[in-house]
């Protein structure tokens, strides 16, 4: 009986050993050089790309570098060498080569403030189907414009988390999103209506969860948010740009539940943003631990101390006063005296906390402003005197590390997404080159507005 079982046993420990030695790198039996054997998947290295930059700015704020080649391998930058390499030159012969010689690369932009699931003009009475669309169609006119990444502030659907995911399993083309899901908000406050809902409008199981009073219903709504899928947390200290009071409003939030707010995100290791306009408001907030201010209209000189002390960062979103100017003729004169403040002294307050050094990152408030037309903020903070590398700073490193991804996105280095754009112009010597992208990948996927 032993006898009979000893060439099967045989066979079986012949089988075993030679899947043991494949396993550990070895060709397998019956393969020549590595391939698989007939009927068996093979398991190939990625196909690289090799991008040919003439001018890199590969690190804002550092110096740029010229004839530069960039190798990309599975979504990820491989390796930046001098000269135009070619695929013989890296050993792959399959390499793609992107011929970008002509042009200035640099890292695929960040946008820190959007509302993906508004249109333009803004329509906030849509359903969870129709938002969806909206999103998707944003999400391309975004990364179409060179923003590989946004941070979403204040969604008026779920659908903003679905097509975050979408994006992320490949499934439609658009930028890496976080997202906040609804703006924590007061009772009759900014998320109240100002933009969560229309006027009259009713909340579903999503769209109410983020209003609260008191420091433990503000809890809630936090953890609510987080439930739904949230990566930031935002909060709203101020009503929106319509409050007559501008610069004169309180707070919305009492210190107790802007505290409550900020200590269970960061306990669950989320950051927060703080919707904010008025002095006391952004005020609130950065004694509360936020972690940036967006807007900060109205800041003043304990403003900047604060945002010195604390460390957080001011996302100006400063493109909306294009809007306040064109709309300025049509308005009433309540709303034209309300205006007049922010255009006489929102670029005035950005400038001063620019040259206290106040750390800035880049935000467009799209949904509020056009989608696809992020690049219109940058001839703002070149009129309040940023220089054009600062201003770059701010959509690359500054927001990179505002959103805790500077060691995945903001710069071109060896083991980062690759994040890339490029334009036809320096934008080093002119920011308004950043207009008009002419080359997009994501993650080493080259963007195709076909698709």
């Amino acid at each position: 009986m032993i006898s009979r079982r000893l060439p099967l046993l045989t066979a079986i420990a012949t089988a075993f050993l030679a899947c043991s030695v494949w396993a550990g790198g070895a060709p397998r039996p019956g393969t020549a050089g590595g391939q698989a054997a007939i009927g068996v998947a093979a398991v190939e290295e990625p196909v690289p790309s090799i991008i040919h930059a003439g001018l890199l700015i590969a690190v804002p704020g550092n110096p740029p570098l010229t004839n530069q080649s960039i190798i990309i391998r599975a979504g990820r930058i491989e390796a930046v060498k001098s000269g135009f390499l070619s695929p013989v030159d890296i050993g792959d012969p399959r390499a793609t080569v992107i011929d970008l010689s002509k042009s200035t690369v640099m890292p695929g932009l960040i946008d820190a403030h959007v509302h993906l699931t508004i249109g333009w003009p803004p329509k906030l009475d849509q359903g969870d189907a129709d938002a969806a669309l909206v999103t998707v169609e944003n999400a391309r006119k975004t990364l179409a414009a060179g923003f590989t990444t946004v941070r979403d502030l204040g969604a008026t659907s779920r659908a903003i988390f679905v097509v975050r995911d979408a994006i992320k399993q490949g499934r439609f083309e658009g930028p890496r999103i976080l997202a906040a899901g609804n703006i924590i908000s007061v009772t009759n406050g900014h998320g109240h209506g100002d933009i969560t809902l229309p006027p009259g409008g009713k909340f579903d199981a999503f769209n109410g969860s983020g209003i609260c009073d008191g420091p433990f219903e503000c809890r809630r709504a936090v953890r609510s948010q987080i439930q739904f899928g949230a990566d930031v947390i935002k909060i709203a200290t101020t009503k929106g740009g319509n409050d007559p009071r501008t610069a004169a409003a309180p707070s919305e939030m009492m210190d107790d539940e802007i505290a409550a707010a900020v200590m269970t995100a960061h306990a669950a290791g989320l950051k927060v943003a703080a919707h904010a306009h008025s002095t006391a408001g952004i005020n609130a907030a950065l004694r509360g631990g936020v972690d940036s201010i967006e807007h900060g209209s109205f800041l003043d000189r304990d403003s900047i101390a604060l945002f010195k002390r604390s460390g957080a960062f001011l996302v100006p979103t400063m493109v909306v006063l294009n809007s306040l100017q064109a709309d300025y003729g049509k308005s009433t004169l309540k709303t034209q005296a309300i205006t007049r403040a922010f255009l006489d002294n929102m670029p005035n307050n950005i400038g001063a906390a620019y040259r206290a050094g106040v750390p800035i990152a880049f935000g467009s408030d799209a949904g509020v402003t056009p989608h696809g037309k992020q690049a219109l903020e940058f001839l703002w903070y070149w009129k309040i005197g940023m220089t054009p590398g600062d201003a770059l700073r701010t959509a690359t490193v500054n927001a990179a590390r505002l959103l805790g991804l500077e060691k995945e996105i903001g710069t071109l280095e060896v083991g980062k997404q690759a994040d890339i754009i490029a334009t036809n112009g320096n934008p080093l010597e002119d920011v308004a080159t950043l207009q008009i992208v002419t080359f997009v990948m994501r993650a080493g996927r080259v963007f195709d507005g076909r698709r």
